[in-house]
């Protein structure tokens, strides 16, 4: 109970929300009843993990989201003024300072892929977390040099918000996950302003040369998909044969951005083109099946549930490499999807011939979409869950660029 009063007062000295702090006994409580009960040593790692998993399964997501942190809390706590608590990681001084490096990344490699991030998210994490490692100096790892971090970015990389916003994620995570560290109050990082943009969008007229000037054939399709059910690009290179629906007319896109999925509008003009294009990798599915190919990734633990799905024609890519390549995550074999990067040469082009000067990306198709959905007459609410955002604030923006000039104001140079 000492130990319980004395873990109180030192989460009233990190300011946590009296509110939130008071239920924090109750799930250390639950915590330990948890580990006595399966046979598990609290200080593993392993064992926050089983809990968590355990709670999902009767409590709302922000019961579980608190509970962990209050457990974390605890446990760094205890690690710093219990010298019988054995310390994480097993960092030592007598390795050298890549040896300790390398056993952090490791981790942080560990548990995302417990929790699932998508690879790009992995690779972006890392990323981050070695630039910190290297800027890291000698001693504990702490809230205030993180914030001394997030604010090198801001004032001495002139980064992007949304740049610095990306570290600083991939550092809560680090620290959270790996470090078993709640960063507490951040308050003091100089963070790079946000600036207010409105989205770039093409005409219809553009939208429409820019399709007529792309050479026939995948990146073709891809830019027609994109444009008509606003995917973004990394969801249509993602896209399997199962998703496509023709008796509904839809696409479903699995997985999308916060690990969600949604369904959007296949237009009617494209099934000539899936059709051909069906036909194409049909060739490649049954040389990879002759030739006992391992089957295409599989999301998640559905490869050890399913362990022959990736083989079957329903899951194979719509939009398949030509090329084996190494899965760098299971160090076999397969056919992937194609490279992020392989529609950008014929886009590109596209542009260039069709004479649109708007200095517009892949995506300024989905900021398309997005803006004659609205002119056409939809729902702002239709669009947000087309567009898979959480918040409609994030989808307002596009009732800024619809039509004519927002505020209908005829300029004075016409009356003169």
């Amino acid at each position: 109970m000492a130990k319980m009063i004395d873990f109180m007062e030192y989460m009233s000295s990190l300011k946590v929300d009296e509110k939130e702090r008071k239920y924090y006994p109750r799930w250390i409580e639950s915590f330990s009843q948890f580990c006595k009960a399966r046979g598990l040593d609290p200080w593993e790692p392993g064992a926050l993990n089983s809990f968590i998993d355990n709670l999902s399964c009767s409590e709302e997501p922000w019961k579980v989201m608190q509970a962990g942190k209050a457990i974390r809390h605890y446990v760094y706590w205890r690690r710093q003024t219990d010298a019988s608590v054995p310390k994480p990681l097993s960092l030592s001084s007598a390795k050298s300072e890549s040896e300790n490096r390398d056993l952090l990344l490791q981790k942080m490699v560990e548990v995302m892929r417990v929790q699932r991030k998508s690879y790009r998210t992995e690779q972006s994490y890392l990323s981050w977390v070695e630039r910190y490692l290297h800027f890291h100096k000698e001693g504990a790892f702490d809230a205030q040099e993180v914030s001394s971090f997030i604010s090198h970015l801001a004032v001495e990389k002139g980064v992007a918000a949304s740049t610095q916003n990306q570290a600083f994620n991939a550092l809560v995570f680090f620290f959270r996950y790996v470090l078993e560290i709640e960063l507490g109050d951040l308050s003091q990082a100089v963070r790079a302003v946000r600036k207010e943009k409105l989205p770039l969008v093409y005409s219809r007229e553009e939208v429409k040369s820019l399709i007529a000037n792309m050479p026939e054939g995948v990146a073709l399709l891809m830019v027609r998909l994109i444009y008509g059910g606003g995917l973004r690009h990394s969801e249509a290179y993602r896209l399997r044969i199962k998703d496509v629906d023709r008796g509904r007319m839809c696409l479903t896109i699995r997985g999308g951005k916060g690990d969600k999925d949604r369904e959007v509008p296949l237009g009617a003009s494209l099934l000539p083109a899936i059709d051909f294009q069906l036909e194409r990798i049909r060739k490649l599915y049954d040389e990879d099946r002759a030739n006992n190919v391992a089957g295409c990734y599989l999301p998640h633990a559905l490869e050890k549930k399913y362990a022959n799905a990736g083989k079957e024609w329903g899951w194979f890519w719509l939009f398949p490499a030509e090329n084996l390549a190494v899965d760098p995550r299971a160090d076999i074999i397969r056919r992937h999807h194609v490279s992020s990067k392989y529609i950008m040469g014929p886009y590109k082009q596209a542009l260039r011939k069709a004479g649109i000067v708007k200095a517009g990306t892949i995506h300024t198709l989905r900021h398309s979409f997005a803006t004659h959905i609205l002119e056409d007459g939809y729902d702002i609410r239709v669009l947000q869950e087309l567009l898979g955002h959480s918040d409609v604030s994030t989808t307002q923006i596009y009732t800024h660029v619809m039509g004519v000039h927002k505020l209908n104001v005829t300029s004075p140079i016409d009356k003169l």
